[in-house]
């Protein structure tokens, strides 16, 4: 086995290594220009709050009949009403950037074909911004159905969901792979 580090039993394989180091690199570089280039005109988080707020507003429009539900674009957020009522505020540390970041972090420094890379890389997001949804409407939905487990529901559960979502694309993505000889 290629090791990196071989010292008091504990051997770390050089992919490892290697992934951890990209990985770290990956983070500083992101962090960098998110804080700033992006972070100050918002130029990722007002669209992708926009969208969030305004297809669960839609999707709750749908699914109720009627058209209960608004949105109101407040300063780095948007509020959902219903009737007039906010219900949910979509806030920019909540429209899953960072989830997303942290989902393609993973796969670019994964070894892997790059057409694989590619492919996860455009599905995953699309499916973390529609699983982001839906963990909106859920919450709008709790709000006005079980207002006393909101705060419980957003810190708790829907906090690990979206987590465990996001661990099983990567295990999805790593399922067919193949390392030295191994299938992973």
């Amino acid at each position: 086995m290629d090791t990196l580090y071989s010292g008091g039993g504990l051997q770390i394989p050089r992919p490892v290594v290697k992934f951890f180091v990209k990985a770290f690199l990956l983070f500083v570089v992101w962090k960098a220009l998110y804080i700033f280039l992006l972070l100050p005109g918002r130029v990722l988080d007002r669209p992708l709050t926009r969208f969030v707020g305004n297809a669960t507003v839609g999707v709750m429009n749908v699914v109720e009949g009627h058209a209960a539900y608004s949105a109101l674009e407040a300063r780095e957020s948007l509020d959902i009403r219903r009737d007039g009522e906010q219900t949910l505020r979509v806030a920019d540390a909540c429209n899953a950037l960072e989830l997303m970041v942290l989902y393609i972090g993973f796969i670019l420094c994964f070894p892997a074909p790059g057409r694989r890379k590619v492919i996860f890389i455009l599905a995953g997001c699309v499916l973390i911004t529609l699983f982001n949804v839906l963990r909106c409407m859920a919450l709008v939905w709790i709000f006005v159905h079980y207002r006393a487990y909101l705060d419980f529901s957003h810190h708790f559960l829907f906090t690990f969901l979206i987590y465990a979502f996001i661990f099983l694309l990567w295990y999805i993505f790593t399922k067919k792979l193949t390392f030295h000889g191994r299938t992973a």
